[in-house]
């Protein structure tokens, strides 16, 4: 998991980066809408990669009924002379449904609406889809990205938590961006 964990890694860092180039930049200038919708669309890709990569370690490592393996690894039940497996197949499941079940098994709590992090990240998710689908014009700001940043960052630990008992190592950079070069 650790060469998929550093590429979850540099998609958020070159997140970040973008967020920090349309801080610089003119407040709704083609400049800045772009280097938002790329800061977001990054960030989203890290997510998945983190959520990813969990989920790799998860079926390949620990107790899990085939319902769950098939959730988590997005693969189709078959049965080998009558005995349910995992098949070759895609069986594509929607993003908030794997880290409302990761979350929820690991951590033994059920998700409300009093979880924030929860909250947030269903809006992201909203607004990442509102612009890979568009079914209208998006306007994004710079508020809302930076927001969305900080929701990836706070779902992917709560991931971490629940599943390993520790803060996800990026955490504590938080949002803000590497000095490029490092």
């Amino acid at each position: 998991m650790k060469e998929f964990d550093f590429f979850g890694e540099m998609l958020f860092e070159e997140a970040k980066y973008y967020l920090e180039i349309a801080k610089s930049e003119e407040d709704g200038s083609e400049h800045q809408v772009a280097s938002l919708h790329a800061s977001l669309l990054l960030s989203m890709s890290a997510l998945e990669a983190y959520v990813n990569a969990v989920s790799e370690e998860l079926v390949s490592s620990f107790q899990l009924n085939i319902y769950e393996k098939s959730l988590l690894s997005e693969k189709n039940i078959e049965l080998d002379k009558g005995v349910p497996k995992l098949g070759k197949g895609l069986k594509m499941q929607r993003l908030i449904d794997r880290i409302a079940f990761i979350y929820s098994k690991y951590s033994m709590k059920e998700l409300s609406d009093a979880d924030l992090w929860y909250m947030e990240i269903k809006q992201t998710i909203d607004l990442r889809n509102g612009l890979v689908h568009p079914k209208s014009v998006v306007q994004v700001t710079y508020t809302q990205i930076e927001k969305a940043l900080w929701s990836v960052l706070n779902t992917v630990n709560a991931l971490y938590l629940a599943v390993y008992k520790r803060k996800v190592p990026i955490y504590n950079y938080g949002i803000q961006a590497k000095v490029l070069g490092e």
